[in-house]
Formats: C-alpha cells, sequence, structure tokens
C-alpha cells in the first residue's frame, strides 16, 4: 500500500516581500536590519531627551525661566551637546526613511497604493527629513553667536516642518489597518501635542519656554514611538534591500 503524503505546505510567518517570494527575514542581514529598524527609534529619542535632561539639570535651570537655544549657548563644552543632538537628527533620518518605506511595503502588499497616497508618503518623508536637518543647523550655530541668523532658520525649519510632518503623518497612519486602534490614538495624540506646545510658544514666546521644551520633548518621544509599528509589521527586507543599494529593493521614488 502507498504511504501517503501527509506533509501540508505551511504559510509563512514573516510577511512576504514585495516581489511575491518568501521573506529572507532570517538571514544574517535580516537580523541585522530588524535590530537597526527596532533599536533606531529608541536611540533617536534617548539621545535628544537625554540630552534636554542634561541641560536642565547639569546647569539647574528652570525651563519656565530659559530657552532651548539659551540653554545650548550657555553649555560649556559645547561640543558634548552638539554631538548628541546631531547623533539623534541622524538616527531621526534613518527612522523616518524606514517609516517611509514601511508605508510603502504596507501599501504595495494590498495593492492601494494610488498615486496620491505614494507622493504623499515621499513628501512627509522629505519634510521630516528637512525638519531635523534644521534641528542640527539650530545645534550647531548658537543664538547668542555671530551666525544668529542661521541659528533663527534652523528653529523655524525644526519646529514648522515637523509640525507638518505630524500631521502627515496621522493621515498616513490611519490608513494603514495592521495597527491596534490604542497604537493609533497614542501616535496621534503625541504628536498633536507637541505641535499646540509649537504654537503655544511660538504665540507668547519668552513668556512661555516651558512650551519649546516640551514640543521639542514629546517630537522626539513621537519618533521614539515609532519601535511600536516597527515592532507590530516588519519589513527587513525592504529595509536591507534599500539601505545595501540592492537592485531589488526599493528606490525613494517608490516610497
Amino acid at each position: 500500500m502507498a504511504k501517503q503524503n501527509t506533509s501540508t505546505k505551511k504559510e509563512p510567518l514573516l510577511p512576504v516581500s514585495i516581489e511575491g517570494g518568501r521573506s529572507r527575514s532570517g538571514g544574517r542581514v535580516g537580523h541585522c536590519a530588524s535590530i537597526l529598524l527596532l533599536t533606531m527609534p529608541l536611540i533617536a529619542c534617548s539621545l535628544i531627551l537625554g540630552t534636554l535632561y542634561l541641560l536642565v539639570y547639569k546647569m539647574n535651570l528652570s525651563i519656565r525661566d530659559i530657552s532651548i537655544s539659551g540653554a545650548l549657548a550657555d553649555y560649556e563644552p559645547t561640543w558634548q551637546i552638539i554631538l548628541l543632538l546631531c547623533t539623534g537628527a541622524f538616527a531621526s533620518f534613518i527612522v523616518t526613511i524606514s517609516r517611509s518605506i514601511q508605508i510603502g511595503v504596507y501599501h504595495r502588499r494590498n495593492n492601494s497604493a494610488f498615486r496620491g497616497l505614494r507622493l504623499l508618503n515621499f513628501v512627509a518623508a522629505v519634510t521630516n527629513i528637512l525638519a531635523y536637518a534644521g534641528f542640527i543647523i539650530l545645534v550647531v550655530y548658537p543664538i547668542d553667536g555671530e551666525n544668529k541668523d542661521y541659528h533663527m532658520f534652523g528653529a523655524y525649519m525644526y519646529f514648522g516642518l515637523m509640525g507638518l510632518y505630524c500631521f502627515f503623518h496621522i493621515i498616513l497612519l490611519w490608513k494603514q489597518r495592521q495597527y491596534s486602534m490604542f497604537s493609533k490614538i497614542i501616535m496621534t495624540i503625541v504628536p498633536t501635542a507637541s505641535v499646540i506646545c509649537s504654537v503655544i510658544f511660538a504665540i507668547q514666546q519668552d513668556e512661555g519656554y516651558q512650551y519649546e521644551w516640551f514640543a521639542v520633548a514629546l517630537a522626539a518621544l513621537f519618533i521614539g514611538l515609532f519601535v511600536i509599528l516597527f515592532g507590530t509589521d516588519r519589513c527587513d527586507d525592504e529595509l536591507a534591500e534599500f539601505f545595501c543599494c540592492r537592485k531589488k529593493g526599493p528606490t525613494i521614488t517608490d516610497l
């Protein structure tokens, strides 16, 4: 009597790559991409929040009495603060690109990547990258130096474009169905609170320094919370292909 083949084909536990094949995330490169994806938001958030903590408590400051710009100008040695904040900004660049790739992969898997959504995803990523470029400018050029105008330009870039990115990201987030309602609400409340604090600071100026601190801290927390999104829906293969410049990976225009 012939032996029956009782084996069944198992469905892949990890997501299928955008080319339709099985995910190769179990390999060495996939694991590295997964570690990078999950740790980078925490690194970016920790560096920026940790630096704000360092400014307040090492210099014994009250956030009601001095702005972040003033604290940066008074801190010595300056290079330590510049190094920490710029590293946090570069980590935010990587997080922004990774999130944009993740959004693009989700919509390609579900055949929902229409042109307007792809354009919004691309514009959002560029917006946040420029926002943190402005963040670097305001950190490198102190407000009490000869290049005060550069500092103010960087501040306007950061707060203005960060608020715009928060708005874009909320739209993109609610277009995705794989996240829980709790995650979506948290990822909506935090950036909204950051934007509100930025607006209050812009209105009150010298009388609302604390709102500037809250705005920057909440924006950093917003980036840190991306670990929730990355942990829920990983796209290790696509990230590895993009950052390793492989031909099969998504290009910047595919985000």
